[in-house]
């Protein structure tokens, strides 16, 4: 479980320091409490889309996904995005969507599903992804935030990756529509204990140490469409209100020397898998980790196997 107390809200673009935002003792936040009253996550019954895809995506880190259900936003390596933006332009052609099935490298989990809602803007980068090297993004809407264990699913194998259980799949690996919809009522079905909600206050603080950091935390567009203001839904959408000024980010190793990064299993979050998953280019862009990483679970959220 992740330090509980005042979480500190982002800085806005220009200005004088905002002021501490109190947190409730039970884990409140208003970020977190305006995504809950704003979203149907885990809804309950099943779910049944209509002219879906499915595609597996991997993460570096669980930073990433706190920010990508913050901000309603994804992006992944170049060529992940490729193969995305060509899979929601056919769906959005046949009236179908995209479903995405993520999961953070070393976490022996499944932490969630979000949908595509736009094809990939190749021309923005939102900025505030834990490492700086991700180029462009496109919008999402999370359906699914809870963590379900590898165990769950490993049974499930897909033919177009080498019969390999889908637990084992790169960085946008499609999931063949059957396999797909049997993960899906997996995850829908799932009665999880833990999720990324019960960290999110973590995540919160690590997100505005890192911007503190930065100088300027923000481009000062015009019209300050900055992601200032933390607690406004609008801000939390796409590049218009999210640009970074990428010449002052951070490198990833400047973040490595935070104690809260031990709390992931062997600290392993942050590398690529062995083999040719380490290499970029060709078909082998993976923004995570290949491997199946079975009981690997994080200890400060113990799962039901």
């Amino acid at each position: 479980m992740g330090p509980r107390g005042p979480a500190p809200t982002a800085r806005p673009p220009t200005g004088p320091p905002v002021p501490l935002v109190p947190v409730e003792t039970n884990g409140s936040h208003p970020v977190l409490d305006e995504l809950k009253s704003s979203n149907d996550y885990n809804p309950r019954g099943d779910f049944e889309p209509k002219n879906a895809r499915f595609v597996v995506v991997k993460s570096y880190s669980e930073d990433d996904i706190h920010r990508s259900i913050k901000y309603e936003i994804w992006c992944s390596t170049e060529h992940g995005n490729k193969r995305l933006d060509l899979a929601w332009r056919e769906r959005e052609a046949k009236g179908g969507s995209v479903y995405l099935f993520f999961s953070v490298n070393g976490s022996g989990h499944f932490c969630g599903m979000a949908e595509m809602l736009s094809g990939v803007d190749y021309n923005s980068s939102a900025g505030v992804w834990a490492q700086d090297k991700w180029k462009g993004q496109f919008k999402v809407k999370w359906i699914y935030v809870k963590d379900v264990p590898n165990a769950q699913l490993r049974h499930i194998r897909l033919e177009n990756n080498e019969n390999k259980p889908v637990t084992n799949s790169r960085d946008t690996q499609e999931v063949p529509v059957d396999k797909g919809k049997q993960v899906l009522k997996i995850l829908a079905g799932y009665k999880h204990s833990t999720s990324i909600f019960d960290d999110f206050i973590h995540y919160e603080k690590r997100q505005e140490e890192d911007e503190g950091r930065k100088q300027p935390p923000y481009q000062n567009g015009g019209g300050g469409g900055g992601r200032g203001d933390h607690h406004r839904r609008d801000d939390r959408r796409g590049h218009d209100s999210g640009q970074h000024n990428h010449d002052n980010r951070r490198g990833d190793e400047q973040r490595q020397h935070h104690h809260h990064d031990n709390r992931r299993v062997g600290g392993d979050d942050n590398r690529r898998g062995g083999g040719d998953d380490n290499r970029r280019g060709g078909g082998g862009g993976d923004r995570g980790d290949r491997r199946d990483n079975g009981g690997g679970d994080r200890p400060h959220r113990n799962m039901k196997q």
